[in-house]
């Protein structure tokens, strides 16, 4: 599988921020690197062009993931039930909106969280930030980088 990352054109490994949980943004962690699927219907490209964003899409690196990679795929709400989630009081949250899933928990035992957020609206709302079906990377050490080839 392919994956393509907006916004640079090279991966530096020494600039990857440790992923951590934030407060600001109750369903995203801080840190991370973040990507879509190549072929994908509901990509951040496709999103940001819809949304009018004004971003410069000629700037992105093409990679794919190492195969012995831990990585959580998520399509349904149903899978939420069961991972770990932040304490609210905690966190200082006030709603129940959202699922706040425990990022530092999960980069322990995942090394990418891919999300299929454009298969059901249901899974858009409980983690909502997640505007399209993304791989948010954990560990860098998967990433596996390709020239750059036009697409």
């Amino acid at each position: 599988m392919r994956y393509i990352h907006y916004g640079n054109d090279k991966f530096e490994i020494n600039r990857f921020e440790v992923i951590s949980n934030d407060s600001r943004i109750p369903t995203k962690p801080y840190g991370g690197f973040w990507a879509s699927r190549v072929d994908s219907n509901y990509s951040w490209k496709n999103y940001c062009i819809k949304q009018g964003y004004d971003i410069d899409l000629n700037k992105y690196i093409i990679f794919s993931i190492d195969d012995k990679a831990r990585i959580l795929s998520i399509n349904n709400c149903k899978q939420l039930e069961d991972l770990p989630k932040l304490d609210d009081k905690r966190r200082g949250y006030r709603d129940n909106l959202y699922t706040k899933l425990d990022f530092e928990r999960l980069s322990k035992k995942y090394d990418a969280i891919e999300v299929f957020i454009g298969e059901t609206d249901e899974l858009y709302f409980q983690l909502f930030g997640w505007d399209c079906e993304s791989i948010l990377i954990m560990n860098p050490q998967i990433i596996i980088t390709e020239e750059k080839i036009p697409l």
